[in-house]
């Protein structure tokens, strides 16, 4: 819960801050009709279950991943598997 309030007392985001977001958002297919531009930073939180694929992004289409969607905000993973190390080497 601690990490979850963390983007809130993160200063606001610049407008281009914003459109780099928004970008990423609109890339990923999660960018709601009716929000055009992200004004708030994004918390992300995967499962510890989530592939490396879906963390980093790719595929055979590829697409941002859970930390490219934390781009500007925060990312959280708090039950990071042993295997999940060599990410982070990456």
């Amino acid at each position: 819960m601690l990490a979850r309030a963390l983007p809130s007392i993160l200063p606001p985001m610049s407008l281009d801050e914003a459109l780099e977001v928004t970008r990423i958002y609109s890339v990923r297919g999660l960018l709601p009709p009716e929000t055009p531009l992200v004004r708030d930073r994004p918390f992300r939180s995967p499962h510890h279950t989530t592939s490396h694929a879906g963390l980093v992004g790719g595929g055979t289409w590829p697409r941002p991943g859970e930390i490219n969607l934390a781009h500007e905000g925060c990312f959280s993973w708090t039950k990071c598997p042993n295997s999940a190390f060599k990410l982070w080497r990456c």
